[in-house]
């Protein structure tokens, strides 16, 4: 499938469920996710040969591959979180979709505490020869 494809597959989804939105609200929503859905599977199908190319530019840089994860999964909270918020919010649930972000930004400073942890004891050791 291609961008054309999914971009038609959008276009679809949204006029069927506009559509659908004031005589059957539940069709409608059912419609609008399962759009997003297949949307969505066949963007994260084309991930795997990017993660496949990152990691062999990682390994031939010599930067440490912890780095290399921890922002690939802060990307991939990201991108999760901003996907079911907006969900959240097309079902008219903007509190649920507020604290969903909220949720996923905490998420992502749990994951990155230990780099920022070794940043900050590089950063007191350099302090400390100075």
């Amino acid at each position: 499938m291609n961008i054309f494809a999914l971009a038609a597959l959008g276009i679809i989804g949204t006029l069927l469920a506009v559509m659908l939105k004031n005589t059957r609200p539940e069709i409608s929503l059912l419609v609008s996710l399962s759009a997003c859905i297949i949307i969505l599977l066949y963007a994260v199908n084309g991930l795997g040969s990017v993660f496949g190319q990152l990691t062999d530019i990682i390994e031939k840089s010599g930067i440490n591959e912890k780095y290399f994860e921890v922002a690939v999964k802060a990307c991939i909270i990201a991108y999760i979180t901003q996907f079911a918020s907006e969900l959240c919010k097309d079902a008219g649930e903007g509190a649920i979709a507020v604290k969903l972000e909220m949720a996923g930004k905490v998420s992502i400073v749990i994951l990155a505490m230990p780099v920022i942890s070794g940043f900050i004891n590089v950063i007191s050791e350099l302090l400390d020869k100075i």
